[in-house]
């Protein structure tokens, strides 16, 4: 059976620190190296002591990496002792690292080996160190040789008779010059000639160019038949052999020269056949021919995929030259390349990169730059024999980056990481067996571009039955608004996380490493080493009996270890041993420079008991204060101190029990003994009152662990389990008095109404009163509690209570969905058998709040009685409609036209008029129509001058006619035309407002006056009165109007029209103007008598000649 990985996805995050839990963040025991390098890398928990890895640190020329191990009871570090071959130079030893459980074996090694060839190769070697620290020859025992590039190309020339022999001539010499192109590298040439039959004329074989070139120029042409196919066949057969030179690890290549189609039919099974022995075809098309459509997909059967790099056409022989150089740019590009696509395969290997042990003797070893930087593994066995390497599936993955050993079904399976497989990351998990193969590939659950799925790989053995349970990957660099890096968990549905606002690289060491909890399970420890600035933390997720707790227990920050630490977290021990000596696990830490050791602290199972005496509170009656005794207990399993506090009653303000007169708190101390309960007696007094005969003394003990150093623990101090509560509620009940059966049955009906209220009317009522009726016609029922639950919307505002004693409290729901509670005690403690309640409950109405179109009240009743009587109704529900009163006017705006005239005697006139309607929403969103009806023909006569007129954004329904037939009659009296006397076409205008949102409707045009004739009347004032009303949802909402008549407006918009009866002036202007005549020469008669027209100066002249010696005087 295969081991299958089932994945789901819940994510939890975790917004805040939790207190620390049972790993002692002090150091215990820490080693640093003097030298700025890469001290504490890798580190690994082993016996008495730590391997601690330095890839980075040069102690030589050639030599990089040292492994060190320190003595944990010595307190220092000495470099290891490994024998590494001088070939192996500069392999950053230690740059992977891990150990094998099961042996208490480890495997360090150094992926970084370079070998110069014709490029340099990087190599690597691991070496097994065994429990005593021995440590073995290097794996593998030697570099692997320096890769060739074998290259074996066979010629193949058309020798049929449609070549010229001057042509065959030109094409022997472009063979020749090709082979010059190759002499230099691992090159072997082979010649065949085809027409009728085919000529090998030299098999694979090596020669120098003087060689080659003397002899291709002594073949002679045969002449014949283009007979491609079968000259293909027999080069596969006979040439591409070993009988025939060709090198089994040499790239197999045949270049095709002919300058005709082929006189056979069989051309695709010759070339399947070379396919089939992973030969390169290149066709080369010599001539005119090809520009026929057949003869040029002969060239590309003929030819490999991508036929654009495998057929070359030229119009001549003396063309040959040209192409000289791309073909070999072309045979080029694939050197080495074999059949797999690879630019490269073991050059950049890296074996090593990461490494584990199978078992005591196997090892499994990483290349992830093999392949193209596809990676893979490769297993090797006892006695350095090794297996097929297993390489990845897809170019820049770096699988083999991360590795782990899974167990499950009696089978070892390989868990890799592969962090850059299309960008995102990958997990491969392979079986490690005879017949390795990939059974799962894991991709990122949500992928993110650079997250680095796959970097670190740990699987866990909960229950540490050498079965794997789950599987651990982290993601580094996943990017996240507050935080950087997570780690997911398969077969079980959650990930974790650190801290928000940290970017930490959460993830970048995983280990499962032991019960650090002592609760049966394997627990996980996770290094984020650069959060808080790079100073590193570290956290602890606990095991349970399927799953991981998502919510780590402990977070330990390197700034807490430690000042001055960088990096804390960059590698975690995969193994936890107890190497303090105090029975609990250890966990070693890796940070930059140094390596730290933390402790575990014991942890403190306790167990609490409170009892009194007496065990139940006499409810008889008395005047005196009842005396009780509250006794404490406590049992652990290591001696502690407690320190505890007593208070008596403490859900309730106005206490009813005290150690003292107005004292209901007590303090003290315990110190406990080793798994032997510890106790202490507390008398106190209790007042009993009649009311409160059923309602319980809730007595509260707090109390404080302080754990003792222990000798035997090196004077670490315990903590408490976190799952045991250090607040403790522990009730005194009274007594219940049932008659001689001892059981109360009560009978008890319950019913409510909304107090006469059919709907809620949302921003029309403002409160909704629930009237409530409760009876109980049975035995006495002991705290009567009264609960109903209301819709979101509703808010408690108070109780009135008509019948009995009540006391409620309620709890307003906070979302929609959920609902508010209204809790009722009735007559407490005690309602009384054939007594009855009644209260009114009221709710005030958010205005603001969107219902459902009902909602529902849930009424019950319940009681402390242990039973009920059968006839009991303690359930209700009701439902109530819901209506939403909404708040628009329909108004004629201001700047409608008013007033219009005609003269009488004309008939054939118009005017503008625009009527304008305004509709105003002062509340709610609302969706409605209006309904315009405009009166557009009296009797036969066109009210309108523009006949067809329309209303911007509404829609005419109909022409409506008018109930009354002889309207003359009625407008001479009423003088009004509206839809009553004349035809109207009615618009409806559909439309939504939001709230204080407005909206206008204009009827615009030019009214004519010859509907006037009709009536009549030749002086007269008419009113010309369009109307507008609404309609709306009334199952929904309902119209709120002053006068409570909840009917929705409806509005008028007129314009008068006044038609007034031309005068004629013409008499009167005639006698006004004689009679103005005569007036003016009667009165310039009676001015001239009067010596009006006499002139003054004409007087003064007169006088002056009648004294003329009366001079001028002068001063």
């Amino acid at each position: 059976m295969d081991w299958n990985f089932q994945l789901h996805l819940c994510l939890f995050y975790v917004c805040h620190s939790l207190m620390a839990f049972n790993i002692d963040p002090v150091t215990w025991k820490n080693f640093t190296s003097n030298e700025n390098t890469g001290f504490g890398y890798k580190v690994i928990q082993k016996g008495e002591s730590l391997l601690v890895s330095d890839p980075l640190i040069q102690h030589s020329h050639t030599q990089r990496g040292k492994i060190y191990d320190c003595s944990v009871t010595r307190g220092n570090c000495v470099p290891l002792a490994i024998t590494v071959p001088d070939e192996a130079v500069n392999m950053s030893l230690g740059l992977s690292m891990s150990l094998d459980p099961q042996s208490s074996s480890a495997v360090v090694c150094g992926p970084t080996i370079p070998k110069n060839c014709d490029v340099t190769t990087y190599n690597g070697m691991c070496f097994k160190i065994s429990s005593k620290n021995v440590v073995s020859k290097s794996v593998p025992s030697t570099l692997r040789e320096c890769p060739t590039s074998q290259i074996d190309i066979a010629f193949l020339m058309d020798g049929s008779g449609s070549v010229h022999n001057v042509d065959f001539n030109k094409m022997k010499v472009f063979v020749i010059e090709m082979i010059k192109s190759f002499i230099d590298h691992d090159t072997q040439f082979a010649i065949a000639q085809f027409s009728t039959n085919c000529e090998i004329h030299h098999k694979f074989q090596v020669k120098n160019a003087k060689e080659w070139e003397d002899a291709v120029t002594r073949i002679r042409q045969q002449r014949g038949w283009t007979n491609t196919a079968t000259a293909i066949k027999k080069l596969v057969k006979e040439l591409f052999v070993s009988e025939g030179g060709a090198r089994p690890s040499a790239s197999k290549i045949l270049v095709v020269i002919t300058d005709g189609k082929s006189t056979e039919q069989f051309l695709n099974e010759a070339v399947q056949q070379a396919q089939e022995k992973n030969i390169t075809q290149y066709a080369i098309g010599v001539g005119n021919a090809f520009n026929n459509v057949k003869a040029a997909k002969e060239l590309a059967i003929i030819a490999s995929l991508p036929t654009n790099k495998h057929v070359f056409k030229v119009t001549d022989f003396d063309a040959l030259e040209s192409i000289r150089e791309q073909l070999k740019e072309n045979i080029i590009a694939i050197e080495g390349t074999q059949t797999t696509g690879d630019s490269s395969r073991m050059e950049f290997a890296q074996d090593g990169f990461s490494a584990a042990l199978t078992s005591n003797t196997d090892i499994i070893m990483t290349a992830v730059g093999a392949f193209q930087w596809k990676g893979g593994y490769q297993l090797y066995t006892k006695n350095d024999q090794l297996n097929v390497f297993q390489a990845g599936s897809e170019h820049d993955s770096y699988l083999g980056y991360s590795l782990a050993i899974a167990t499950a079904f009696g089978k070892k399976y390989a868990v890799m990481g592969a962090p850059r497989h299309k960008h995102t990351g990958q997990v491969t998990v392979s079986r490690i067996d005879n017949n390795p193969r990939n059974l799962k590939e894991l991709d990122p659950p949500k992928p993110q571009i650079g997250s680095y799925f796959g970097a670190e790989v740990c699987v866990v053995d909960l229950n540490r039955d050498s079965r794997t349970v789950l599987l651990l990957v982290s993601a580094p660099t996943y990017i996240e608004p507050d935080r950087e890096g997570k780690v997911f968990v398969y077969t079980f549905n959650h990930r974790l996380v650190g801290i928000t606002g940290q970017r930490g690289r959460f993830g970048s060491s995983l280990a499962s490493p032991a019960d650090l909890n002592g609760d049966g399970y394997m627990d996980v420890l996770i290094g984020a080493p650069l959060e808080e600035d790079g100073q590193g933390s570290i956290y602890i997720f606990n095991g349970g009996a399927y799953q991981i707790n998502p919510t780590y227990s402990q977070r330990i920050a390197g700034s807490s270890v430690r000042t001055g630490l960088r990096f804390f977290g960059i590698s975690l021990s995969q193994s936890s041993l107890d190497q303090s000596k105090d029975s609990l696990p250890d966990i070693a830490v890796g940070a930059m420079g140094a390596v730290l050791l933390l402790r575990s602290r014991p942890i403190i199972h306790l167990e609490t008991k409170v009892t009194y005496n007496p065990s139940k509170i006499p409810t008889g009656e008395t005047e005196r204060s009842l005396k009780n005794t509250m006794k404490v207990c406590f049992t652990m399993s290591l001696t502690a101190n407690i320190n505890y506090t007593i208070i008596l009653d403490a859900k309730r303000q106005k206490y009813r029990a005290y150690f003292s007169p107005k004292n209901r708190f007590v303090n003290d101390v315990m110190n406990i003994s080793l798994n032997k309960p510890t106790c202490k007696s507390h008398p106190f007094l209790i007042d009993a009152f009649s009311e409160d005969a059923l309602n319980p003394l809730s007595n509260q003990l707090t109390f404080t662990f302080d754990g003792l150093p222990s000798a035997k623990l090196q004077n670490i101090r315990p903590i408490l389990l976190p799952g045991i509560k250090t607040t403790t509620d522990h009730n005194l009940d009274f007594e219940i008095n049932c008659g001689s059966d001892d059981i109360c049955v009560d009978d008890l009906r319950m019913d409510f109404n909304f107090s006469g209220s059919t709907n809620i009317e949302v921003g029309i009522m403002q409160e909704i009163n629930v009237t409530v009726f409760v009876e109980n016609r049975g035995e006495n029922s002991y705290n009567t509690l009264f609960t109903l639950s209301y819709p979101f919307g509703l808010s408690y505002r108070r109780i009135i209570s008509k019948q009995g004693r009540v006391e409620c409290v309620s709890l307003d729901s906070e979302q929609k969905g959920s609902f508010g509670e209204t809790t009722c005690h009735i007559s407490k403690p005690i309602l009384k058998g054939n007594s009855q309640a009644v209260f009114h409950i009221t709710y005030s109405i958010s205005k603001e709040n969107t219902f459902d179109q009902n909602v529902k009240f849930t009424a019950r009743i319940n009681s402390g009685n242990d039973q009920h009587s059968q006839t009991s109704e303690l359930f209700r529900e009701k439902s109530i409609g819901v209506k939403y009163g909404i708040y628009i006017a329909l108004i004629r705006h201001e700047d409608s036209t008013l007033h219009i005239n005609f003269t009488a005697q004309k008939f054939d006139s118009d005017k503008p008029v625009k009527q304008i309607l305004k509709v105003e929403n002062d509340f709610r969103e609302l969706s409605f129509k209006v309904f315009i009806r405009v009166p557009v023909m009296l009797g036969d006569k066109s009210i309108w001058a523009n006949k067809n007129i329309q209303i911007p954004g509404c829609v005419k329904q109909r022409d409506e006619r008018p109930v009354v037939t002889d309207f003359v009659e009625v407008i001479r009296k009423e003088r009004v035309v509206n839809c009553s006397v004349a035809v109207c076409a009615e618009f409806s205008c559909d439309d939504t407002l939001s709230k204080n949102e407005r909206k206008f409707y204009n009827i615009t045009g030019n009214v004519s006056s010859g509907w006037i004739e009709q009536t009549g009347l030749r002086a007269a004032v008419f009113q010309l009165v369009s109307s507008a009303s609404l309609d709306y949802d009334k199952s929904k909402y309902v119209f709120f109007s002053s006068d409570s008549q909840q009917t929705a407006w409806s509005v008028k918009i007129d314009t008068q029209v006044e038609v007034y009866e031309e005068v004629n002036l013409t008499k009167e202007i005639a006698g006004g103007v004689i009679g103005g005549l005569l007036l003016l020469a009667l009165i310039t008669v009676a001015l001239y008598k009067a010596g009006f027209f006499k002139s003054h100066y004409k007087e003064l002249l007169e006088n002056a000649e009648q004294s003329p010696e009366d001079g001028p005087t002068t001063k």
